[in-house]
């Protein structure tokens, strides 16, 4: 016997789900019922980001859903894509259209027929005549406590009760068991994060137990909690910033927070869309050999950096050295496989997703490459042409030019030269390499494009502490490896990462952060862990304003 289960997952249906949304019990540790919280480390509350809830990410939802349904599937794998705030896909913006509402609908289907077809492991049930509805009550506990990531509470197993006597009524035990997991996978207490606290007033709000362990773990390992951290959540441990360090720290440990500390990495410098990234044939043949080599030298380098390295985002920036395979030592002309020394290819952005990412499908991109340096790395804010009502024409080609030479009128722009002063010594710096990454040709001694010496010497001004002349992007690779500026940069891209939003609606946040940022000891301002420890610790993390 078949079910539909149809859920309108639309903001107002949301609103209504507050059994779901939130963990309500204010007598549990954490809870504020006299109304309001002092922060214990001076933050104020106008610094804090508003209470609210969020959608999963299509990666945690399919972390999500194979912690709970243990299947070897990819649950998320058809999903339209997640859509981006400042390029990171863990933001408040998350919705559920109608397309994905469909997509979530088959999805829990699929998952569900799993879970039927290991009753015995997920629901099982000694009679399945007089015992069933005392069975499922037990399932529906374990199965949505693990789902809601906390207990369920008496009207919410009430709800599910009833879904289970709909599906079985006629039908079977396993037959009901299966649409209590089509219900949950399809519900907003699986598919949301709250941060709303217990519903107590205030000028500021105290995450419950089980919203700060959820919040940790998807921020750490974008998973669902494990049972240590659970635990923890029930003994109160979450509530100081002790607690919550002790818990990171364990979570960093693992090789889910590894992947999400990849992830994070190449959102940052939008090298994630290197697996979408083509390039015409005729002019790059050997991309598509080279592409997954690219995305799998993201990925060992950024493990390499953090756990036999410094773990710094100077170390990012400026190694001398990476992690290649076969196809990619070739490409590279580098000595060997594995950690191999590349001092001709200083850090992650001369390495070859980064260049083929921010280039153009026949030639390079010295805009692209130049403004997402600006941007992603030193954070300074260059308008996009369409803001300034400027209509950009693009150089036309000419064989009789290099790149850099035709691109070299936009500082000769009086609309445009004011940006261009600034994006394009650090777009040019990067001219030794072609549109696919790979060092340019050598004629007579000399790199060419065109057929034309390659100048990839440029001087920054910007009056930063990267100022200075650079001979190409290895030596400016250096310099933004060593800067303070660049170190700064990071943390508020860290935490933009982390907070899951940024812009105007997040400036005070993101500058409180800065701050307690900065008052660590420099030492361990550029490691990434300990960027990511600090937000957890601070009461960014754990507190929020009512809306």
């Amino acid at each position: 016997m078949r079910f539909r289960v149809t859920l309108a997952l639309t903001a107002t249906a949301i609103a209504g789900c507050t059994g779901q949304l939130g963990d309500r019990d204010s007598s549990q540790p954490g809870g504020d019922g006299d109304g309001g919280v002092t922060l214990p480390d001076g933050t104020e509350s106008v610094s804090l980001l508003p209470a609210r809830i969020r959608r999963l990410t299509n990666a945690e939802y399919a972390a999500s859903a194979r912690a709970l349904t243990r299947t070897a599937a990819d649950p998320s794998g058809s999903f339209t894509p997640d859509s981006r705030q400042d390029g990171y896909t863990v933001n408040d913006a998350q919705r559920v259209d109608p397309v994905l509402a469909k997509q979530l609908a088959a999805s829990a289907e699929a998952l569900a027929a799993e879970v039927k077809g290991k009753l015995a492991e997920f629901a099982p049930c000694a009679d399945q005549g007089a015992q069933a509805e005392s069975c499922a009550t037990d399932f529906i506990k374990s199965f949505g406590g693990r789902a809601y990531r906390r207990p369920l509470d008496t009207p919410e197993i009430d709800a599910l009760l009833t879904v289970y006597r709909v599906g079985a009524k006629g039908a079977t035990y396993a037959d009901g068991i299966e649409l209590i997991a089509r219900a949950v996978l399809q519900s907003a207490g699986f598919l949301y994060l709250t941060e709303i606290g217990d519903g107590s007033t205030g000028a500021t709000l105290a995450l419950t137990p089980h919203e700060l362990a959820s919040s940790l773990s998807y921020l750490i390992t974008a998973g669902p909690p494990d049972d240590a951290l659970l635990a923890a959540a029930t003994t109160g441990a979450l509530s100081t910033p002790e607690g919550r360090e002790t818990e990171v720290r364990r979570l960093l440990q693992t090789s889910a927070a590894r992947d999400r500390i990849v992830r994070v990495v190449r959102e940052w410098l939008g090298i994630d869309r290197i697996a979408m990234t083509a390039k015409d044939s005729n002019v790059y043949g050997e991309f598509a050999s080279v592409r997954p080599s690219m995305e799998l030298e993201t990925e060992a380098f950024v493990n390499e950096v953090l756990s036999n390295a410094t773990g710094t985002v100077g170390e990012l920036l400026g190694a001398d050295w990476s992690v290649l395979d076969e196809p990619l030592k070739g490409f590279y002309g580098a000595p060997g496989v594995g950690r191999v020394s590349l001092s001709n290819r200083r850090g992650i952005l001369n390495q070859g997703a980064f260049l083929a990412v921010h280039a153009h499908a026949t030639e390079t991109a010295p805009v692209l490459r130049g403004v997402t340096v600006l941007r992603r790395v030193t954070c300074v804010d260059i308008p996009s042409p369409t803001e300034l009502n400027i209509n950009v024409v693009p150089p036309v080609p000419d064989p009789s030019k290099t790149t850099r030479e035709r691109f070299s009128i936009h500082s000769t722009d009086a609309e445009c030269r004011s940006c261009h002063n600034s994006i394009d010594p650090f777009g040019f710096s990067f001219e030794q390499f072609d549109g696919m990454g790979k060092l340019r040709d050598k004629v007579d001694g000399h790199l060419v494009d065109n057929g034309h010496p390659v100048d990839s010497a440029v001087t920054v001004a910007m009056g930063a502490d990267i100022d200075g002349a650079y001979a190409d992007s290895n030596a400016l690779a250096q310099a933004l490896s060593t800067s303070k500026m660049v170190r700064s940069c990071f943390a508020r891209q860290v935490f933009r990462a982390s907070a899951g939003r940024s812009g105007k609606s997040a400036a005070e946040s993101e500058d409180s952060f800065v701050r307690a940022w900065e008052a660590a000891p420099e030492a361990e301002q550029g490691k990434i862990v300990e960027t990511l420890v600090s937000y957890v610790k601070s009461s960014l993390f754990s507190h929020r304003r009512p809306q």
